[in-house]
């Protein structure tokens, strides 16, 4: 891995898994560090993309899953040529709420439109463009649910049951499978899973 072209980490996992709030935990030591970085999301990340992600998140919408994956293949192309890749060749620490491996479970295993399909998609579309490393949130269906109660509903994926985020869980066992992933196990005090991240990056840095 050349240190000069930055760095590229995305955060994945399940529903209420603690993804957003272990990425603002790392926003505060890379600032207090001095680490240059920034940090971003999927579907999003430009404002062309984020549109996207409106109709793609939106509650009551009449798009197939193909239709949603094209736009998320878009969406997610604007964003590595508009900000990932410039971002890595200024050397940044580049840091992604969600990237390809969502649209591989969600859209691949738990839509059905096939995860391998979607891989060959992503790497016909998108030169197979992956993260350096992937911190993957490992969370029972039944701490997903007992979050989710808590928190107000911001999306459609937040609504849905307990065999959806089985579904979910699922999907993740199957595309974990190489170096590229780092498992957290997401029950356990934020605090020690921030000390985890921040000693795994440091070593990457």
């Amino acid at each position: 891995m050349n240190k000069k072209k930055g760095l590229f980490i995305t955060f994945e996992g399940p529903e209420a898994s603690g993804k957003s709030s272990q990425i603002l935990l790392l926003e505060k030591y890379l600032k207090k560090n001095k680490i240059p970085f920034i940090t971003t999301r999927e579907p999003g990340g430009t404002k062309i993309a984020e549109s996207l992600r409106k109709l793609i998140l939106k509650v009551k919408s009449d798009i197939n899953i193909q239709e949603e994956v094209l736009m998320l293949m878009a969406a997610r192309s604007h964003h590595i040529n508009n900000v990932i890749v410039p971002s890595l060749k200024k050397g940044k620490l580049v840091i992604s709420d969600r990237f390809a491996d969502s649209t591989f479970v969600y859209q691949g295993y738990v839509n059905k439109f096939g995860i391998q399909k979607a891989k060959n998609l992503h790497k016909n579309l998108l030169n197979n463009f992956l993260p350096h490393k992937t911190f993957l949130f490992e969370l029972s269906t039944k701490l997903i649910l007992s979050r989710l109660k808590q928190r107000k509903l911001k999306n459609k994926y937040d609504k849905l049951d307990r065999k959806f985020h089985d579904t979910v869980n699922k999907g993740y066992k199957l595309i974990y499978n190489n170096k590229r992933f780092i498992k957290i196990d997401a029950s356990k005090p934020i605090t020690q899973i921030n000390n985890e991240i921040i000693n795994y990056i440091n070593s990457l840095l």
